[in-house]
């Protein structure tokens, strides 16, 4: 039950997100990030509710293209290029069912995610709230890791204690990355006047 109630805050994220498109400044970055929670949703649909790492772990590489992408503003054709190789790439390995190569590509995808957003923090709006929500993204993320070394490490079960940081990480992340796009300034006059 917790884990569809979890499932369900992701989903509300998505919801979110959509219904700031009336007060985004930008439509282009508001796609992106749209697309990035959409392959969120999806990804935890794996991980969450079917516990099936594979497909979780290559969906999710999807997701931190797109916010890559709301980042560096590849021309239109070389994003589809992108997306075909990271296409082909997660199929391959998740037909192989080499869930490390695909946690490597996804831990690949993420640095690069997070160096674009550093870079051009300057750039971007609302940069602190992207990185603060990038940041316990990835504290998510480190949690997640210790917690399954246990799996390799003979049923040791020190790590486990660390399950609760997940939640304490990610749940904070998605929200602060939904409302990412909204223009506050734009917010906060329509509802002055409203």
């Amino acid at each position: 039950m917790v884990e569809y109630i979890r499932f369900l805050y992701v989903v509300l994220c998505f919801a979110v997100c959509v219904g700031s498109y009336a007060l985004c400044r930008d439509k282009r970055d508001w796609a992106w990030l749209a697309g990035a929670i959409a392959f969120t949703c999806w990804a935890d649909f794996f991980l969450v509710l079917r516990d099936a790492h594979v497909m979780g772990v290559a969906v999710f590489c999807f997701a931190h293209v797109c916010y890559a992408m709301r980042v560096y503003r590849l021309p239109r054709n070389h994003v589809a290029y992108v997306f075909a190789f990271i296409g082909c790439t997660v199929v391959v390995f998740s037909f192989l069912h080499a869930i490390a190569v695909l946690a490597g590509l996804y831990a690949f995808l993420f640095i690069m995610n997070m160096g674009l957003h550093v870079r051009y923090r300057k750039t971007l709006r609302n940069a602190p709230l992207i990185l603060a929500g990038l940041i316990l993204f990835l504290l998510c993320d480190v949690s997640v890791l210790l917690y399954n070394i246990p799996r390799y490490l003979n049923g040791w079960v020190g790590l486990k204690k660390l399950y609760p940081l997940i939640w304490w990480f990610y749940i904070p992340s998605q929200g602060l990355l939904a409302v990412s796009a909204i223009d506050f300034k734009r917010l906060k006059r329509s509802l002055s006047h409203g």
